[in-house]
């Protein structure tokens, strides 16, 4: 398994799997994105696991709820089962609001945005929940993209991290696996959380 080192992970041994892809910068370099994708061919253009940096730090509101979540127990924020959702956070909808612009793409949810047809939300959150990663704790936010039909556009896991807890600026950085399919999506998750154990941070 390579080894990886980028933003506030230190390293990170993907599977082998997995080829180094694109790298991106913004005009002043504050803002980046690093790929990886599948070496088989067919599968290449179709999942990824990529690590991002948005370049500015989260709004105060915003990055205070977010915080607040991390602060919780590793544990089950929001589920969209409904043999599960007795198990939620019982701030969860109130707290994923708060939290709209921090999540980026998958902010845009259905307890975020109620609107319909074209308007409406492009994620269907379907979980949420704190986990810890090697000694520190991230945010894991699981669901599905979709196009104005409502049909599937990419099957989604993505982890948010706090950069430095410490500082008064809250920078949130994320790791997301990616894949078009749901059954690409399966094909590579395991070698995904399999990586996950590996992270050592910075």
């Amino acid at each position: 398994m390579p080894d990886y080192r980028f933003g506030v992970i230190k390293s990170i041994k993907l599977p082998d799997s997995f080829a180094r892809g694109e790298t991106l910068h913004g005009g002043m370099g504050q803002n980046w994105r690093r790929s990886f994708h599948p070496r088989e061919k067919r599968d290449s253009s179709q999942v990824s696991i990529t690590s991002l940096f948005r370049g500015s730090p989260t709004e105060c509101r915003e990055a205070s709820s977010f915080r607040k979540v991390l602060a919780q127990p590793p544990g089950l924020i929001f589920c969209s089962a409904e043999d599960s959702q007795h198990l939620c956070h019982p701030e969860a909808h109130a707290l994923i609001k708060e939290m709209a612009e921090a999540l980026g793409n998958a902010g845009n949810n259905q307890l975020t945005n109620f609107e319909k047809g074209v308007g409406g939300p492009r994620f269907r959150l379907q979980r949420m929940e704190v986990l810890e990663i090697s000694g520190r704790k991230v945010l894991a936010v699981y669901g599905v993209f979709h196009n104005s039909n409502m049909e599937p556009q990419a099957y989604y896991c993505g982890l948010f991290v706090d950069a430095a807890p410490g500082k008064e600026d809250c920078a949130i950085e994320e790791l997301v696996f990616e894949a078009q399919t749901k059954e690409l999506y399966e094909k590579y998750r395991l070698g995904f959380e399999k990586a996950l154990s590996t992270i050592q941070w910075a």
